[in-house]
């Protein structure tokens, strides 16, 4: 999929989808990751641990590839909601390209 809108986007993603992605940034909420979809997604900093909360310095570096879970859609801003915590990774399905 080359290129998709808001809603392709959205119909073609399941809550729960497992995903490649990419780290491009870090902020002190969280942080944000490239999806090979042409989108960006946030896993928030809640989204990283299943005990305790991360910090800023524990992020992975930009550029670091990892694989994320999608948790959910907002519709203001177009935004991804993404988590890596290991709880939502065995229970996600790994998304068909």
């Amino acid at each position: 999929m080359k290129n998709p809108s808001w809603s392709q986007l959205k119909n073609s993603l399941r809550i729960g989808d497992l995903l490649p992605g990419r780290v491009t940034r870090h902020e002190p909420y969280g942080i944000f990751v490239e999806l090979n979809l042409s989108f960006e997604g946030l896993i928030q900093i809640t989204d990283f641990k299943d005990e305790g909360i991360m910090s800023p310095h524990e992020y992975p570096p930009v550029g670091q590839k990892l694989e994320v879970v999608v948790l959910g859609f907002k519709e203001f801003g177009q935004q991804i909601w993404l988590g890596v915590r290991p709880s939502q990774l065995a229970g996600a399905t790994r998304k068909k390209e």
